[in-house]
């Protein structure tokens, strides 16, 4: 029977980056975070959708006013970031978590940009 841990780490998706001269923060964000937020992509789009002020943000014309709102909306309301960054978290192992606590306000700044990037990329 396969550890849980490890069905976690292959359900992931590949994604493919530079690790050569990479950071022990960038080898966390491309070797974890990437893959479970690129898993998690269609569930966030729905939750863009369904979230009346999540989906407000997407009403402005520009991409830069887009971003510019869904910051606003993080900064602002914590319990929506805080759900996002928790359909990343909630995908981690029991070690990457704990190192992920580590550094969490770096790890949630991080996530919080890939957030927005994929919001905005997929509500095209």
């Amino acid at each position: 029977m396969q550890r849980p841990d490890q069905t976690l780490i292959d359900i992931r998706p590949l994604v493919p980056t530079e690790t050569e001269k990479a950071s022990e923060i960038e080898q966390f964000q491309n070797d974890v975070l990437r893959p479970i937020l690129k898993f998690q992509h269609e569930l966030f789009i729905a939750e863009s959708r369904s979230n009346s002020i999540l989906n407000r943000c997407f009403q402005r014309e520009t991409i830069e006013g887009k971003r510019a709102d869904i910051k606003q909306v993080f900064s602002k309301n914590a319990p929506i970031k805080y759900l996002l960054i928790g359909m990343v978290t909630g995908l981690m192992t029991a070690d990457e978590f704990l190192s992920y606590q580590k550094q969490k306000s770096e790890f949630d700044k991080r996530i919080t940009q890939m957030l927005i990037e994929r919001l905005i990329d997929g509500r095209r």
